[in-house]
């Protein structure tokens, strides 16, 4: 089988995810980056994506959610949080600056192409009003992205609006990028429209694993008469959940039901895409520890995907250029 691995988006809710993939990787003592054919990811699961495809374990990953979260979002008190909503309503609530520093410490700097397994991110053209999908050289003509910064590729794919700036991209030329997950925070439909279009890949052929950042019950109702104030971020969560929800439901029937999902609900306003207290952060770990348990996923992680059965070696149609 054509295994693929898709992240969702959700902030500082990949943690949750992270902790998934972390106990995921302990419990079989198998390694992620090496048993996927194609990783995908949004936003905060676009970083986690790029992370475990330059091969750092996931546990890494998990950490550095829990030390730098506070950091990359700051807002701990009462206070701080009133602050950062009323900023929300004119501009972005969170720096670029502080992400781009905590994600320097990790990615260093290392460059996009040299993932081990093939990538698809998406983001969102800002200044061209497109869609678009940072790729690894999986295919010919995939090699304008490979040369990018993997810090450069995280900070496009997870410019969450309202959050953070758009991110620029020097490695294409004026471009300007937003959160992936304006369009696809459930990565799924793209990772699997890759394996076939330019993978050549049949549809019985893939088995995606598919982990998200948590899900909580959202009343529209309460929103139907409000205008844009009152929405405020709500708007953004909203079309997050909305769109992850339509991908999930659609691949699977695309797919016979070859998607195993791994998510789950937690209480109306336990998290947002943004708190991130320590003790929030601890419980999407726990929650993402107890979840990658259950007996309903780990005996299908371990007979499907992290079975021992690595993928081919991915071998880059082109090389990246090590000092430019």
């Amino acid at each position: 089988m054509f295994r693929i691995l898709s992240l969702d988006g959700g902030g500082i809710k990949g943690a949750f995810t992270a902790s998934v993939l972390a106990t995921l990787e302990e419990d079989t003592g198998q390694s992620v980056v090496n048993h996927f054919d194609l990783i995908t990811g949004t936003s905060t699961g676009g970083i986690l994506a790029i992370g475990l495809g330059l091969g750092l374990p996931a546990r890494q990953i998990c950490n550095f959610y829990a030390e730098k979260g506070p950091t990359i979002f700051p807002g701990t008190s009462l206070v701080r949080r009133v602050e950062g909503t009323f900023r929300q309503l004119f501009g972005p609530k969170h720096s670029h600056a502080v992400l781009r520093d905590a994600l320097e410490k990790v990615f260093g700097t290392r460059k996009f192409g040299e993932s081990k397994c093939r990538l698809v991110i998406p983001t969102y053209d800002a200044i061209r009003g497109r869609i678009f999908l940072m790729k690894t050289a999986h295919y010919e003509r995939f090699k304008y992205d490979i040369d990018a910064p993997a810090v450069d590729v995280a900070l496009a794919t997870s410019a969450a609006p309202t959050y953070f700036a758009a991110s620029l991209f020097p490695t294409h030329a004026d471009a300007s990028y937003v959160d992936g997950g304006v369009w696809a925070n459930s990565p799924v439909l793209a990772a699997i429209t890759e394996a076939v279009a330019f993978l050549g890949q049949p549809l019985d052929n893939i088995d995606v694993l598919s982990i998200g950042t948590t899900t909580t019950p959202f009343n529209i109702a309460s929103h139907a008469d409000d205008g844009v104030a009152q929405w405020n971020a709500g708007l953004v969560e909203l079309m997050f959940e909305g769109q992850v929800e339509a991908a999930q439901a659609q691949a699977k029937l695309l797919l016979n039901g070859r998607v195993h999902r791994i998510n789950v609900m937690a209480k109306e306003g336990e998290f947002s895409l943004d708190d991130a207290r320590p003790e929030k952060i601890q419980r999407l770990i726990n929650l993402g520890r107890g979840e990658a348990v259950k007996k309903e996923h780990l005996e299908v992680v371990k007979a499907r995907f992290l079975n021992g059965t690595y993928a081919p070696p991915f071998n880059p149609l082109h090389a990246v250029r090590i000092g430019v």
